[in-house]
């Protein structure tokens, strides 16, 4: 090589190693942003249907309505807005707060046979708070304040809210104890009832739920990507359904809009894919049962605090239903590795659906099992560093 060859290749190697080192000197300066919430920004979307019923035709009412059949469409969002964290003097304890944003839309799509489709609609939006002592309590707050109407009828509109309380109590990893208050529409009516609740077995292994009024659960993971579940829990909701059609129950046949309550039990399996951090999906299937539709006068009840005054029900018989929905999360959050109080956290939040819908949401933020380095391919690897990383 020719002396004017080697003085070339000098040169551009010093250029090329004076830009490697300036590069790594900005990224080294650079302040690393961590995150600043435990949990994701979540948009989630579900679907519900049961088959077609024919209603019982001796009474008048459901001689003119004939046959029920609906279907429901649930788009929400949770999103954390604050977090706030508090350490001991040995930072061995965390105590931290969370406040999270929620909201969504919730449309029923019922169809009478003998009069003309509606679509009721619930639109809510409303905040969460969660405090955790460290230790072996969590506190958990929902309000959810939210509009109902018939669609197409905007003397319908009206304003509502739901509320529920709820002390969570650790004993360990393996038990947990509930208490609480919820103000809920999930019956069909306004109902002020006491939240009352336990769980056998980790979070992060096959475990039984009992959440009365909310739900029973046995949810059993299988690997990482899939987890299923054997529950049975109330459906339903309190709307307001515009009486063009003229519906004559008793007194109330001029009222332009009536009050709309139905209520059901649901007996199902559910099975939840998780292909990614950030998406996953479910189905599922069983029966529903104790199903009740109710009407109301708007006038019968001026105090909201109470329930609404029956005026026409009907019980309708049971049969199938099928669930299907799917789950997105998003941004990067702190790790709650194997950290038991914020495991209930995330059990909670997920657990009690957002604007008293009683959609419940997989807890893919809680690792099922231990993690084995060894026999760990790539992918597995890096959720397991971005798990136990320090922050």
């Amino acid at each position: 090589m020719s002396k004017r060859k080697w003085f070339c290749f000098i040169i551009l190697s010093f250029v090329i190693n004076t830009a490697r080192l300036f590069a790594l000197d900005s990224i080294a300066s650079k302040p690393i942003k961590l995150p600043k919430h435990y949990f994701s920004n979540t948009i989630y979307l579900d679907s519900y249907s049961p088959g077609m019923r024919t209603l019982d035709t001796i009474n008048k009412v459901s001689q003119k309505l004939k046959t029920y059949k609906i279907s429901q469409l649930a788009l929400g969002f949770n999103v954390p807005v604050i977090t706030k964290d508090y350490y001991n003097k040995d930072s061995t304890i965390i105590k931290n707060v969370h406040f999270l944003l929620s909201g969504g839309i919730n449309n029923l799509y019922v169809d009478f046979g003998g009069i003309s489709k509606h679509t009721l609609s619930k639109d809510f939006l409303g905040f969460r708070g969660l405090y955790n002592n460290g230790k072996k309590s969590l506190f958990f707050l929902e309000f959810a304040p939210f509009i109902t109407k018939d669609n197409g009828y905007k003397n319908t509109a009206i304003l509502r809210f739901s509320t529920t309380f709820v002390y969570n109590l650790a004993v360990n990893e393996n038990f947990s104890l509930r208490f609480g208050f919820t103000r809920s529409f999930l019956y069909g009516n306004l109902y002020n009832l006491p939240y009352i609740g336990f769980r056998l077995g980790r979070l992060d292994k096959t475990n039984f739920s009992f959440q009365f009024p909310r739900s029973m659960t046995l949810n059993i993971p299988v690997g990482k990507y899939v987890r299923t579940s054997v529950y049975a829990k109330p459906q339903g909701g309190f709307y307001t359904f515009s009486n063009h059609d003229s519906l004559a129950l008793g007194a109330i046949n001029d009222n332009k809009k009536l009050y709309f309550g139905r209520t059901e039990f649901l007996l199902g399996t559910r099975v939840d894919i998780l292909p990614t951090r950030i998406f996953s999906f479910y189905v599922s299937a069983g029966i529903t049962t104790g199903n009740t539709i109710e009407f109301f006068p708007t006038k019968s009840k001026a105090n909201v605090v109470n329930p609404y005054d029956l005026n026409f029900t009907e019980n309708i018989k049971g049969g199938g239903f099928l669930n299907f929905g799917m789950v997105f999360k998003f941004g990067k959050t702190k790790s709650i590795y194997n950290n038991q109080q914020m495991y209930n956290a995330v059990d909670i939040n997920n657990g009690i659906g957002g604007g008293d819908n009683n959609i419940q949401h997989n807890n893919s933020e809680i690792p099922t099992g231990k993690q084995k380095l060894g026999t760990n391919k790539t992918d597995d690897v890096i959720d397991l560093i971005e798990a136990t990383d320090l922050y």
